[in-house]
């Protein structure tokens, strides 16, 4: 007999599924592989069934209760990066409810005042936060003082638009074209970057970096190569075209600054700063990577370390085997150390932990490069550049996916065990 005290229990069952799932779509920039998962285990802690059909920006949800009846809902959100600290608090609070510590009801509740929750920083410290993420970047890109002077400006240009885009709709879709007019010119019409030995595009694409979906690139290739391969083409595209707007902004500014598209070559340039000055890069970057996307600031020493660990074996394997078996080693080393860590329940996630390296492993600006250089009439140093980011993507997908396997299992068998107690620990009309 289904009794009042029985269908609201069911209710509130269907609730918070619906509202984790809506969470972690919302938070999956880096692939949606654990999103069926996680809510599968969460519904059998309360006796129930869950099945998802994802794709990138949506899910069907269908909920089986302990009692029999089925209910589906549709949920629909557009992946972001900009909340770690959600993230990370999500996976805290998922992880009590595996213990079997909280009823559905009361778990949705908290669920939904941790997305009330404000951002942790106000929006000034953020617009640092984007300054810090192009000075820290720039030395990796051009070793030299002109890099970083113009990454100080560029990136001044890039946070103001960055931080405006959050509270105007309208700028907010066209940031990935609006950001790069203003920020080429001002490298264009202010501060001549075409006549800088390196080329233009190498000066702005630390300021670029934060628009740069490399995330959404190689996580759709990985979801491609795990057989996801809806989510993974539509994700695919959304980071394609990204990449597209961003490179047509440039282009804009160029013209209409007068300088022309024929000024974006690209050309080696000497290092000339001390290689400790670019070790020491990645701390602003990390501490800007945090400020940008409001991670928790006690997350930030690890984020630190597998930044260095990613960026220090891709450097080393880089000079003594060659690019694409870096990226790979790195990648790999990466997903290892990030999938140990995050077993512990007191560290962050995995997406928080890895976020870092994967910045510095990234090679959505090598392709940006290569759009505008074929524009600016380069076509085979552009070809080259979008090659090397093909392969290096690839490398980079499947490192990421060998150094996950092992972990992920062992991650998996825990939440397993973990679902398993819980269920035997929930008290009556959970």
């Amino acid at each position: 007999m289904v009794t009042t005290e029985s269908r609201d229990a069911v209710d509130d069952i269907e609730r918070l599924l619906r509202r984790l799932t809506s969470f972690l779509l919302r938070h999956s920039a880096e692939g949606a592989f654990e999103l069926r998962d996680t809510v599968r285990q969460v519904a059998g802690v309360y006796g129930a069934r869950a099945e998802i059909l994802a794709i990138a920006e949506g899910a069907v949800l269908t909920v089986e209760g302990p009692d029999g009846t089925s209910r589906s809902a549709t949920v629909r959100v557009s992946p972001e990066l900009a909340r770690l600290d959600l993230v990370a608090e999500g996976k805290f609070l998922v992880r009590r409810i595996m213990e079997g510590t909280l009823p559905a009801g009361d778990a949705y509740r908290e669920l939904r005042e941790l997305e009330r929750r404000t951002a942790p920083y106000p929006a000034w410290l953020r617009a640092a936060g984007v300054v810090l993420f192009a000075v820290g970047f720039a030395p990796s890109v051009q070793a030299t003082w002109t890099e970083i002077g113009y990454s100080v400006v560029l990136g001044t240009v890039m946070a103001i638009v960055f931080i405006c885009a959050e509270r105007l709709a309208v700028l907010r879709i066209l940031l990935p074209i609006v950001g790069p007019v203003l920020v080429g010119l001002t490298a264009f019409g202010l501060l001549h970057a075409e006549r800088q030995p390196g080329g233009p595009m190498i000066l702005m694409v630390p300021a670029l970096f934060v628009l740069i979906p490399g995330d959404f690139l190689c996580a759709a290739t990985a979801e491609i190569a795990v057989g996801q391969l809806t989510p993974g083409a539509v994700r695919l595209a959304q980071a394609a075209f990204t990449l597209v707007e961003i490179a047509a902004g440039v282009l804009i500014a160029a013209e209409v600054s007068g300088v022309g598209t024929g000024h974006l070559f690209e050309a080696a340039v000497p290092a000339v700063l001390p290689v400790g000055l670019i070790v020491a890069s990645w701390l602003p970057f990390v501490l800007g990577l945090a400020l940008t996307f409001s991670a928790r600031m006690r997350d930030v020493p690890w984020v630190l370390a597998l930044t260095y660990l990613a960026w220090g074996v891709q450097f080393g394997v880089t000079r003594w085997i060659g690019p694409t078996a870096g990226t790979f080693v790195a990648a790999a080393l990466l997903a290892a150390a990030a999938g140990y860590l995050e077993i512990s329940a007191r560290r962050p996630p995995r997406i928080v932990l890895i976020l870092g390296g994967f910045f510095a492993l990234t090679v959505g600006a090598l392709a940006l490069r290569g759009l505008t250089t074929i524009d600016g009439g380069f076509t085979i140093q552009g070809f080259n550049d979008i090659r090397d980011a093909v392969t290096q993507t690839a490398a980079l997908t499947l490192g990421l996916i060998v150094g996950a396997a092992p972990t992920q299992a062992m991650f998996a068998s825990r939440a397993g065990r973990a679902a398993e107690a819980g269920r035997a620990s929930a008290p009556p009309g959970m």
